[in-house]
């Protein structure tokens, strides 16, 4: 049996957001299942004519990772439901999986999760959140966190004028403190800006919130990265949006932003002249049933490359959306994480953005947790370093 640690929160920072927004502290696997051992079980440029890749250190592949910004105690609940036990002696997993990571049980009543992280029910709203998950992550090799952030909708916001402006810059005050201690292997910063599922959204509050984005951060060495001299934002579900919108994101924002499209193959074709370089959100990518998947990612990054313009491929550990109804990508131990850095790989990338970091709902974490240690950043780790 293997031992589980629970670490949880021994300080917190108190922090001054100042009204300029600073803050100061006061191998692939081809076969299934995998051979590795299974874990226990139970989401001012123009585009650059060129289109070479560019490592990480020591010619390693870039592999930023979705970041979400929405764990707050009341968040937690809404997952855990009621009967969930808060104040228990010790963290429990909420339920389990089978042995590939499908079908999931849980073991009280309203819970839509079935594992939480290792460090706890973390609080974002803290400054202390977020070292030891940058630390983490650092460790694994992957160059940065891409933080899934959405504004107020107006260009004067601040620093406190949300709950997502509020947690953007503690992580970004983090991620500093982190470099200044690490100088030789710091760690980065990309923008996620999300939709939240509003695709209807009025391209002047979304151009609002990217200038206020621009103004804060553009500079910021958090977001210093290897393509461009402007922060990489990646324009999440761009696709969804109208072309009027993406066009107008691209005229107000191309100065200031190394856009990043959400496309597939059949949707590049008309947005592509409003984006730096594209990626696709693919969190329930099966490479086991959807034989046409390597194909069409292949078929995407030729086109993006044909254009100009790079290509980041996604992978997964796997997903599983079924409480809520949805379907079950299983996770096989490692097997199918490996199995599509191997796949995906074949279509060029440039660099890779994992899906993700901490998505408790469709189970595409990497984050260590409670159900899986740190099975899936040795993993990456490895498939990192190419061993």
């Amino acid at each position: 049996m293997r031992l589980r640690l629970l670490v949880t929160a021994v300080a917190v920072m108190a922090v001054v957001v100042t009204a300029a927004g600073v803050l100061v502290a006061v191998r692939v696997a081809s076969v299934r299942p995998s051979a590795r051992a299974s874990p226990t079980t139970s989401s001012s440029e123009a585009p650059s004519p060129t289109v070479a890749l560019t490592p990480g250190p020591a010619g390693r592949p870039v592999v930023y990772v979705y970041y979400y910004m929405w764990w707050t105690p009341q968040h937690w609940q809404s997952k855990l439901g009621p009967k969930y036990p808060l104040n228990g002696p010790r963290l429990v997993a909420p339920g389990s999986t089978n042995a590939q990571g499908c079908n999931p049980t849980t073991k009280y009543p309203g819970a839509t999760i079935v594992d939480l992280p290792q460090v706890g029910l973390y609080n974002q709203n803290l400054a202390s959140t977020y070292e030891t998950q940058i630390s983490q992550a650092a460790q694994a090799g992957v160059t940065g966190f891409l933080a899934s952030w959405q504004g107020t909708g107006t260009a004067h916001q601040s620093a406190v004028s949300s709950g997502y402006d509020q947690r953007l810059a503690l992580l970004v005050h983090a991620v500093n403190l982190y470099n200044q201690v690490h100088p030789t292997a710091p760690f980065y910063l990309g923008l996620a800006f999300s939709a939240f599922g509003d695709y209807t959204r009025p391209a002047s509050q979304i151009e609002a919130d990217l200038t206020y984005f621009s103004r804060t951060y553009g500079r910021n060495p958090a977001f210093r990265n290897s393509y461009s001299s402007n922060p990489i934002v990646v324009v999440m579900d761009s696709r969804k949006y109208s072309l009027s919108t993406v066009s107008g994101i691209w005229n107000t924002e191309h100065a200031s932003a190394y856009l990043v499209g959400d496309e597939t193959s059949q949707s590049w074709a008309r947005d592509q002249p409003y984006l730096d370089a594209t990626s696709y959100y693919w969190s329930s990518e099966d490479p086991w049933t959807n034989t046409a998947a390597r194909s069409d990612l292949i078929s995407l990054g030729k086109q993006v490359r044909a254009a100009g313009k790079r290509w980041f491929a996604p992978f997964i550990p796997g997903y599983n959306k079924q409480l809520l109804g949805g379907s079950c990508v299983p996770r096989d131990g490692v097997a199918t994480m490996a199995k599509l850095w191997s796949i995906n790989a074949a279509s060029g990338p440039q660099g890779w953005f994992g899906i993700s970091w901490n998505e408790f709902v469709e189970n595409t974490y990497l984050q260590p947790s409670l159900n899986y240690g740190s099975t899936y950043l040795r993993e990456l780790k490895l498939l990192i370093e190419g061993t």
